[in-house]
């Protein structure tokens, strides 16, 4: 019992949270195993604002810690590396050369998560940056792109397949880059961009 209250003290509100988009981004897994690439947009999306809602909730009551920082990251690779791989493989290129991208996003993600872990942010002053490009950077693309190509005549675009691969591979071997981005302006910049996603993926799938 004193094992489990601390467990339950550690994940704290911020964990659950965490845990609430993990479930979001499994439903997400579990609707594109089943073909509903619909709903799998959705709850990519919404798995991304339980994300950055986590973050904050952790700051606002004063709870951030070692293990929500080692939850937060093993969560991504669930709600971002997995996802993107899995879109990548199945649905945007399903053929050998998807199976590579997807091996590229979720193996240079998980090696951006561990560094992370190990160096934390990049800081000059107050003002704190990310390192590379983010792994949610990847989601977002891959699900950006799927929707792009059911509103937009792209689809049959000359060497579409290559150009899609070269801007997965270029973004999943960033992740490891030294390209700085600072953490307020990017969450800016994806938080409107993924309600976007998702309330196109209601709208056009």
């Amino acid at each position: 019992m004193n094992r489990i209250n601390e467990l339950l003290k550690l994940i704290g509100w911020p964990g659950l949270i965490t845990l609430l988009s993990i479930l979001s981004s499994w439903t997400a897994i579990g609707f594109l195993l089943s073909e509903n690439v619909k709903l799998t947009v959705v709850f990519g999306a919404i798995a991304f604002q339980l994300d950055v809602l986590d973050g904050y909730l952790a700051r606002k009551l004063n709870k951030t810690s070692d293990f929500g920082r080692q939850l937060d990251s093993l969560s991504d690779v669930i709600n971002y590396s997995l996802l993107a791989a899995l879109v990548t493989s199945q649905y945007l290129l399903p053929n050998l050369l998807g199976y590579i991208v997807g091996f590229l996003i979720l193996a240079f993600g998980i090696l951006r998560l561990a560094l992370f872990n190990i160096k934390g942010f990049y800081n000059e002053g107050e003002v704190l940056y990310y390192r590379g490009i983010i792994t949610c950077h990847l989601s977002l693309a891959t699900l950006l792109i799927y929707v792009a190509e059911r509103i937009l005549p792209i689809e049959n675009l000359p060497y579409r397949d290559l150009l899609i691969a070269l801007i997965l591979s270029l973004l999943a071997i960033g992740q490891l880059s030294q390209i700085r981005t600072r953490k307020t302006g990017v969450l800016i910049f994806w938080i409107p961009v993924s309600i976007l996603i998702g309330v196109g993926g209601l709208l056009w799938l």
